[in-house]
């Protein structure tokens, strides 16, 4: 396992050795510095990119790398951060610029052009009222800053829940909600860009969605492809994500388990693109190869102290596992 960056008030450095299995924890002040927090991109095996003992999910960059945003659920609550590389290495995790910390919002998703971050927000409505659900909000960059955010309007956002924002290039929006025309419960919709707002959303049917829950697609930059986590017969564990490619008629094929070792037997979601289009991040709550099975006390509270606890981290993988179960649903169908 390569060098894994676990940002909290120090960083950690999480490693195995391959000649015992074993997990060697080490702390250090020396500043992050480099794309990816200094760490190498990975193989086609899944490895750990981000971890604390408070967890992590969702993923975004800026399109220079220079910029990260992700998550944090805690007690029903979620935060945005942000990290930021600059001349001394990249930054310690702070609220995003133009977060609400007092009102639960994450899943930030930033356009190709970097002109938008999309997020999800109970922050208040336009009319100050406070939201019980999850709207889709966005903000724009003005200036190399974030500016004041937008919700999204009608029809994209209703009077339901609307979850994880992905945008193609061209404008076209997928998200998760549990709307009318559900197959059951959450399902992935998509709203056509028109060139001045969105069109009507439509349920992307049987093709991704079944009759148990769909949740937190990434659709890639052309559309040609789907990842989207979801719980149904035959999955690897509690939650597997799954991939659905375009046909040559426009149509998504019937989606396919990504399989091991992308997923695990823990839940695995919340799928992101890296600027280049060469990684995959995702979130997790496996527990890395290796950790050490506490024997005391002492040692269950330093594992649960610590990143590898069970609680969801971001996890990466080399883009070339989609061309791979690309070729074989092309093959058999």
């Amino acid at each position: 396992m390569r060098l894994a960056a676990f940002a909290l008030l120090s960083v950690f450095l999480l490693f195995g050795c391959s000649c015992d299995n074993e997990i060697e924890t080490v702390e250090t002040t020396a500043p992050l510095t480099g794309a990816y927090l200094g760490q190498q991109p990975p193989g086609s095996t899944p490895e750990l990119f981000l971890a604390t003992a408070m967890g992590e999910r969702d993923t975004a960059f800026t399109p220079d790398g220079a910029e990260l945003y992700y998550s944090m659920w805690e007690q029903r609550h979620g935060f945005l951060l942000s990290r930021i590389e600059g001349s001394d290495g990249w930054s310690e995790p702070e609220f995003a610029s133009f977060s609400s910390p007092e009102h639960s919002e994450l899943e930030p998703f930033i356009t190709a052009d970097g002109a938008w971050l999309y997020f999800i927000s109970k922050r208040p409505l336009p009319d100050g009222t406070e939201p019980e659900k999850f709207n889709l909000w966005r903000v724009p960059r003005v200036d190399g800053a974030w500016g004041f955010p937008g919700i999204l309007p009608e029809p994209v956002n209703s009077e339901h829940e609307e979850f994880y924002p992905s945008l193609t290039t061209d404008g076209d929006l997928y998200f998760t909600s549990d709307r009318p025309g559900s197959l059951g419960g959450e399902d992935i919709w998509w709203a056509e860009w028109t060139g001045d707002g969105w069109a009507e959303p439509e349920n992307l049917g049987e093709a991704v969605n079944s009759p148990g829950p769909e949740f937190n697609s990434l659709v890639a930059p052309d559309g040609s492809w789907l990842i989207f986590g979801s719980v149904r017969e035959g999955d690897v564990g509690g939650g597997d994500m799954h991939i659905a490619f375009r046909g040559a008629d426009g149509d998504f094929l019937p989606a396919v388990n990504m399989g091991e070792p992308i997923n695990s037997a823990a839940l695995d979601y919340c799928p992101a693109l890296s600027p280049d289009g060469s990684i995959i991040f995702f979130t997790s709550s496996r527990v890395p190869d290796g950790s050490p099975e506490p024997t005391t006390f002492t040692e269950l509270e330093a594992l649960m102290a610590g990143p590898g606890n069970g609680r969801d981290n971001i996890w990466w993988v080399s883009v070339e596992v989609i061309e791979g179960l690309r070729v074989q649903v092309l093959e058999t169908g």
